[in-house]
């Protein structure tokens, strides 16, 4: 009996290899049924998300998966499988299992401790089940897996703190308003970072987005994302009068707001707080800024030692979830030699 993934990941494959390869939600129940039509797989999973595309299957020949699952990507996606040899990866046997357990406890994500893997990884299972794709060992496995990612997140703070600039942005708003609900935003440029802050910032209850650009139809068409309103470059200044949290990622030669201008502007706002993203490089609030009352300004090098701080915590969260897997996977391996029998196991290692 063998064990085999055949993956494609963020860290092995560009996203135009993974755009070949991915599996669609409306194209999965056709492939699951291609798959589990291949006598020399017995059961199989299949994990496709944005940043992997992974094989599971289980067979009684191991001389034959590999062709096996390589046969079945060639003929669903039409390609040649040797084009992507150097994109992939490969496990086997309790390597294998083991690497299930690291995806579902979010260990090999892109983010250290992302939430989304695990729903993922369910949603993958449930969909093989549902075609009949898996039986008693994947079933096994795959209820083991999951409830070692539930138990990742409730036993460790793999979760805890922003690891991206733009979290690390929602993190540092919060702390300084506590509730977001109903802030105003102001977006000055039309950054991608600027962008993703702004949603980050939407998704924790901050309602009106204001956008502010040189190029007035850039600034209209960001607004529109937001269902916000677009703001004359010139006219920024008005708008930080109504603005509770500024994002700012203007490439100019010089600051755009200074201490002068924001002394005048509090005088507006009748002192209410104020909070700068500044993600210009150069910066784009004067320092100074931050030396007057209730205005609160982080650059990208605040941003990042916020965000290196979170990275190291969920590091030391890390080693406990690898202990908690090594654990598990010897328990597995007792279960599995009783499923199976010793005749019709080879060595687990």
């Amino acid at each position: 009996m063998n064990i085999k993934i055949i993956g494609f990941n963020h860290k092995t494959a560009p996203i135009g290899i993974r755009e070949k390869l991915s599996f669609p939600k409306v194209c999965l129940t056709e492939a699951l049924s291609l798959l589990k039509k291949n006598s020399d797989i017995q059961e199989g999973v299949i994990l496709s998300t944005c940043n992997r595309i992974e094989i599971y299957a289980l067979a009684r020949d191991d001389k034959k998966i590999n062709g096996a699952i390589s046969g079945f990507l060639e003929n669903f996606h039409n390609i040649n499988i040797r084009d992507f040899k150097n994109h992939s990866y490969e496990f086997e046997d309790m390597d294998a299992i083991r690497h299930l357990f690291r995806v579902s406890s979010s260990l090999d994500s892109q983010i250290l401790g992302e939430n989304q893997i695990l729903g993922q990884v369910k949603e993958a299972f449930f969909s093989a089940r549902d075609v009949g794709a898996v039986s008693r060992i994947f079933s096994f496995l795959f209820e083991e897996a999951i409830r070692l990612g539930k138990r990742a997140r409730t036993q460790t703070q793999i979760g805890y703190g922003a690891v991206s600039i733009s979290t690390a942005a929602v993190e540092m708003a919060r702390k300084i308003f506590e509730d977001l609900s109903n802030k105003k935003i102001l977006i000055i440029g039309a950054g991608k970072i600027g962008e993703l802050s702004a949603n980050h910032l939407r998704g924790r209850g901050a309602e009106m987005v204001l956008v502010a650009n040189r190029t007035f139809s850039k600034a209209q068409e960001l607004a529109k994302k937001f269902n916000g309103q677009a703001v004359e470059f010139d006219k920024f200044p008005q708008a930080l009068t109504q603005a509770d949290i500024v994002i700012s990622s203007v490439s100019a030669p010089h600051v755009l707001v200074k201490q002068s201008m924001m002394s005048e502007i509090m005088i507006k706002r009748k002192n209410r707080p104020i909070f700068f993203i500044d993600l210009g490089l150069p910066r784009n609030i004067d320092p100074s800024v931050n030396e007057i009352e209730n205005i609160y300004v982080y650059n990208l090098d605040d941003l990042e030692k916020v965000k290196d701080a979170n990275l190291k915590e969920r590091l030391n969260e890390a080693r406990k979830i690898e202990d908690l897997i090594e654990q598990q996977l010897l328990k597995v391996q007792i279960k599995l030699k009783q499923l199976l029998g010793n005749s019709d196991l080879k060595a687990w290692r």
